[in-house]
């Protein structure tokens, strides 16, 4: 009895084994044909720009995800970023440029409390800016925040600092050496060219007048209001105004179902219904979620343990 015991276990182990792979698949698809055939919203897209901003490839991956699906009509940027990295701001901007051409789908970008920088500079992507009133907009400029100059502290405490090179201008960001004025002239080069280069796309997409970039630009920072006055942004208002917006944008008629990016967490982080759309509390779905919450108590709890 033991072993046909001990048997039957390693059977229903292995049974598990093969089937649980095929679990998010089975619940990603009830939950598909649910959507299509039972809810009449039309999804939209929601994609957090959240934080400083160093890596492009999260929101490069998850543009393109709700680009690519024919269900999804809009996509909504919720703007909460004071800035970052030139370089990863300018590739989200390019990225949502090049995907609105190959899937025509429009662009909101929505700002609660900060839009400024490489994150203003992600938002003049978008077809439609909606902000707060009070909310801080712009800071459109470029600067260099890490080049400190400590030759003279430590000659002061004698400590020798004696570097070997190869480039006149490679030292030019070592905070040990006193910088040259041809190195200083390469490095405020290097941003005057990317300032240019923001500048530049905010007049396109903005359809401002660049040789006014002085009221606009030169790293000035304003209200939603201000922004407004100045035609950074397209409307002042909240939640509604930006729902107007898309359906607007979008031609949607009936009542809009919001789709976030998977939550992170692992596999029965979504298994348990913490993927679940905000707004979704028709009864259908409640009971899919359900299933999920049973499949992760009844065979997840036994595999990870």
């Amino acid at each position: 009895m033991a072993n046909q015991s001990w048997f039957k276990n390693l059977a229903y182990i292995a049974v598990l084994f093969f089937l649980f792979p095929l679990i998010p698949g089975l619940i990603e698809g009830m939950k598909k044909l649910y959507l299509r055939n039972f809810d009449t919203r039309t999804a939209v897209g929601v994609v957090p720009i959240k934080g400083t901003i160093y890596d492009s490839s999260s929101y490069v991956k998850q543009l393109n995800t709700f680009f690519k699906d024919q269900d999804i009509k809009a996509i909504l940027l919720k703007m909460e970023c004071p800035g970052g990295a030139s370089g990863a701001s300018q590739t989200v901007f390019n990225e949502i440029l090049t995907l609105k051409k190959e899937h025509s789908k429009p662009v909101i970008a929505w700002v609660e409390n900060m839009c400024a920088s490489g994150g203003y500079y992600i938002a003049i992507a978008a077809d439609h800016i909606v902000s707060s009133p009070s909310a801080i907009i712009g800071s459109i400029g470029v600067y260099s925040p890490f080049l400190f100059q400590l030759k003279d502290f430590l000659e002061y405490h004698k400590i020798k600092y004696a570097p070997v090179q190869a480039g006149y201008y490679k030292s030019a960001t070592n905070p040990l050496q006193e910088r040259t004025p041809e190195q200083t002239a390469m490095l405020q080069s290097l941003l005057d060219d990317t300032y240019n280069q923001f500048i530049t796309d905010v007049a396109q997409q903005r359809k401002l007048p660049i040789e006014n970039q002085k009221e606009w630009a030169d790293g000035k920072i304003f209200t939603g209001k201000q922004a407004l006055a100045l035609g950074l942004i397209d409307t002042i208002g909240a939640h509604a105004e930006v729902v107007n917006a898309i359906k607007q944008k979008a031609m949607i008629e009936k009542d809009i179902r919001w789709v976030h990016p998977p939550v992170k967490g692992g596999l029965f982080a979504s298994l348990s219904g913490e993927q679940k759309d905000t707004d979704d509390t028709s009864m259908v779905s409640h009971y899919v979620h359900q299933i999920c919450s049973v499949l992760e108590s009844r065979y997840g709890q036994q595999l990870i343990q």
